[in-house]
């Protein structure tokens, strides 16, 4: 039994104008299907079957201004209403004083606390790595949260052994980044590997930023190469995936991608994707940000 948590950055409800939401111009088979032929929207907030449900998060948190990543990454983790306690939206990194909040409220810590097995399946450059805990690097919450924990980041190393996924999810800039060692990969094949590692876990988890940049780019065919990894992505995760144990939860932390017509986040509901016999606990219980890890800790604590 595993719980496979994806978290992808800057994804909201967005109108079905293919012009500026790359939900309608790109090729998403996988999405499609789970949804009854339909991708998430703001004319498609809901949908609910047997085993697949799709309801809307907040991401505003009742906090005036654009959502940002550094509060809202830290509600999910933590449960925290990280907007509210420093008084406005803060990103990309999370703000000074919400660091030991992280460091002892994130899910991580909760888990291990609970004698539960996890694993932050990233594989990272070595330039990046060097970046963000080097002297004057700032570490992003997810990858704070789960260092707190004792444990490290995945390197190429871990990626070319497939014992870790590249953060963006195919691959394909390993060469340039100076790790010409390591094979970019289908994302097909690529969810099938994440599938595999996670039935080693009671929880992994993925992260996958590429999602913001195309949005702030406002490129169109980067935004939909992005969502098609992701949708190829998903469809290697539940070729094996066992309805009645496993479950797979997505959520992101504000919108952007969903209207390339603006450069900035939108205040866009973000979709709660959640596949597996028991997705009725989650979306019952998280209708915004600080709801996702006592609904991950609630679950754990069932079984």
């Amino acid at each position: 039994m595993a719980l496979y948590f994806i978290f992808w950055d800057g994804v909201g409800y967005g109108d079905n104008n293919p012009k500026r939401n790359p939900f309608f111009s790109s090729n998403l088979p996988t999405f499609r299907k789970l949804f009854g032929g339909n991708v998430p929207s703001q004319q498609f907030k809901r949908f609910s079957s047997e085993t697949v449900s799709l309801s809307p998060v907040n991401t505003t948190l009742r906090v005036a201004g654009l959502p940002q990543s550094g509060t809202g990454q830290t509600a999910i983790m933590t449960g925290v209403n990280a907007s509210r306690f420093v008084g406005k939206h803060f990103g990309p990194h999370p703000y000074s004083t919400l660091v030991p909040i992280i460091k002892e409220k994130n899910l991580f810590a909760q888990l291990q606390r609970m004698n539960r097995s996890f694993f932050f399946a990233n594989g990272y450059p070595n330039r990046y790595l060097e970046y963000i805990l080097g002297p004057k690097g700032r570490v992003p919450t997810i990858a704070l949260s789960y260092l707190s924990t004792g444990k490290f980041l995945n390197t190429h190393e871990q990626v070319k052994a497939q014992t870790a996924i590249s953060a963006d999810i195919s691959g394909t800039r390993w060469h340039e980044l100076g790790h010409p060692d390591v094979s970019p990969t289908d994302p097909y094949s690529a969810g099938n590997l994440f599938y595999r590692l996670g039935q080693q876990h009671d929880l992994i988890f993925f992260e996958y930023f590429v999602t913001d940049y195309a949005g702030h780019s406002q490129e169109m065919p980067l935004a939909t190469e992005m969502l098609e990894r992701m949708d190829g992505f998903i469809s290697g995760i539940i070729e094996k995936f066992n309805h009645e144990k496993d479950l797979l939860l997505m959520i992101s932390d504000h919108g952007n991608i969903e209207d390339l017509s603006v450069k900035t986040h939108t205040k866009n509901p973000v979709p709660l994707i959640v596949i597996g016999k028991h997705h009725p606990h989650f979306s019952a219980r998280i209708k915004n940000l600080t709801h996702v890890t006592p609904a991950v800790i609630s679950y754990f604590s069932m079984l």
